[in-house]
């Protein structure tokens, strides 16, 4: 079987997919931003010219949500054009193509579970040019799986678990925003999920392709679900003092992007389509802590 293409493959959830796909036997061309640029046509289709791929996975992604307010030329580059760019060429040769993509797509003043049939909307930039990086895929009709995914964490890159655990190290309390509510997701949990995908996919298992909520449970507060972080970074001992969390509006905090209020998601569709349990977040706080 040919090599699965992994793009993003340095981040947090790029790495975790390139490990797991490892482990089932697949072989895998683990591609970060210095080995192939996907907002550059070029680039992509000189190698699916050159290279036989039988499934591709688009783990890039610029995620710098406040820079991305200043930098909206970049962001679109990654978020936009390159699923555009490796969409194509899927098509082209019908490879078919997982990708992720975000809640922030759900910023459309809807409150509660958001569910893949409601409209999208989206105040950010970051979240404007995913939503496209979504159309463009969508529209090109390739065979994709689009999974849209939220505040996620895990053992490698930056993600807010690592944020808190680091701040707290050296302060005695904490402002955290109490209007933002959602749902944390394990890349880990996330990336085994993607690379169950994956294998349905390639043996002729799976035929139901679209955009997929997925996400991990309780939904939470972020002010909340930093507490959680802090109380489980002392249960283990990597944390030897109390630190107090206190709560602040989105405005008071002052960040450049608009981000939702309540990205809250209903995951069942996927659950019910690839018969798969949705991850407890709670349960890899301490493996991404450690991660430290």
């Amino acid at each position: 079987m040919n090599p699965i293409l992994v793009t993003g493959a340095r981040g947090q959830v790029g790495v975790e997919v390139c490990e797991k796909l490892l482990i089932l036997g697949y072989k895998v061309i683990a591609c970060g931003h210095s080995d192939l640029d996907i907002t550059s046509e070029n680039e992509v289709s000189s190698l699916f010219e050159s290279t036989p791929i039988s499934l591709v996975i688009n783990c890039a992604a610029y995620t710098a949500v406040d820079k991305a307010e200043d930098e909206e030329k970049a962001a679109y580059a990654v978020n936009a054009l390159g699923p555009k760019n490796l969409a194509l060429e899927c098509k082209e040769r019908d490879i078919p193509l997982i990708h992720i993509s975000t809640d922030y797509v759900y910023d459309n003043g809807k409150t509660g579970l958001h569910t893949e049939n409601e409209g999208t909307g989206t105040r950010c930039v970051y979240g404007k040019t995913k939503l496209f990086g979504e159309r463009f895929i969508l529209d090109s009709g390739v065979r994709a799986v689009i999974l849209r995914a939220s505040w996620i964490f895990g053992r490698y890159g930056k993600n807010f678990v690592k944020a808190m655990a680091n701040l707290a190290a050296s302060r005695d309390s904490l402002k955290v925003v109490c209007d933002e509510f959602g749902n944390p997701t394990p890349a880990r949990a996330l990336a085994d999920d993607i690379c169950y995908i994956a294998d349905s996919i390639l043996n002729d298992s799976c035929t139901d392709f679209g955009v997929y909520n997925y996400c991990g449970y309780p939904s939470i507060v972020r002010n909340d679900f930093a507490r959680v972080i802090l109380d489980k970074a002392r249960e283990i001992g990597m944390l030897s003092h109390d630190v107090e969390v206190h709560p602040i509006t989105s405005e008071e905090f002052g960040a450049k992007a608009k981000r939702p209020a309540d990205s809250r998601m209903n995951s069942d569709k996927f659950a019910n389509t690839f018969r798969r349990d949705l991850p407890d977040w709670r349960l890899y706080l301490e493996e991404t802590l450690r991660g430290l």
